[in-house]
């Protein structure tokens, strides 16, 4: 299953992206948004930079993901 993620711009070139996300980096296709510039948060699926975030809404996405990924954890622990 591919699953989106928010992460930020730390990184741009003619290319695309590096994009840093739970203290890794990826690098991300740009075709959709061009004109990325570095400290703007994006949402990322697939390897593409699907669309700029809100800070508030990256903080949001990121909580509801590890909300999830805990309750996952906890089940697989029953």
């Amino acid at each position: 299953m591919c699953l989106g993620f928010p992460g930020l711009v730390i990184a741009t070139d003619t290319t695309g992206a590096t994009i840093e996300t739970e203290g890794r980096r990826r690098r991300a296709n740009t075709l959709l948004a061009p004109d990325l510039a570095v400290g703007e948060w994006v949402f990322v699926s697939a390897g593409t930079v699907i669309s700029r975030l809100h800070p508030d809404d990256a903080a949001f996405i990121r909580h509801e993901l590890e909300a999830a990924r805990q309750g996952s954890q906890e089940e697989r622990h029953d």
